[in-house]
């Protein structure tokens, strides 16, 4: 099952998906290399690291493919995935003028905010505050 180590569930905050079990095709990860400077030997291992921790951007209506927000080395990175596969992997910038097709008409609001979602431990947003 997705999001399982050892037989235990991963639990990830709310709006965040685990897609580091899909298959990765050889296109995503020569665009991993390529684009996010990782060596090609740990590039599978990385994107699926990476991948363990994403965002829904949106949906391709003509094709069904979802763009999912991910963060790699302090950059944001955008996966496609369709049927269950990572068809290619894009830094945010080549992303951009790809949004109307994803149902997007601008970039999403308090981008900061969601960046950080991704890369702060799972724990970390329910601890109380000391105030």
């Amino acid at each position: 099952m997705p999001g399982q180590q050892g037989g235990l569930a991963k639990v990830l905050p709310a709006g965040q998906r685990d897609y580091s079990s899909i298959r990765l095709s050889r296109h995503a990860l020569e665009r991993f290399v390529e684009r996010f400077g990782v060596e090609p030997e740990s590039a599978g291992e990385l994107l699926r690291r990476v991948l363990s921790r994403t965002r829904r951007l949106g949906r391709n209506p003509e094709n069904g493919a979802i763009a999912v927000l991910a963060v790699h080395a302090e950059r944001a990175l955008v996966a496609i995935v369709q049927d269950s596969s990572c068809l290619t992997v894009l830094t945010w910038n080549q992303f951009v003028p790809r949004l109307g097709e994803f149902g997007r008409s601008k970039m999403p609001r308090k981008w900061g905010r969601m960046l950080d979602r991704l890369v702060e431990p799972p724990d970390a947003e329910h601890e109380e505050k000391s105030w």
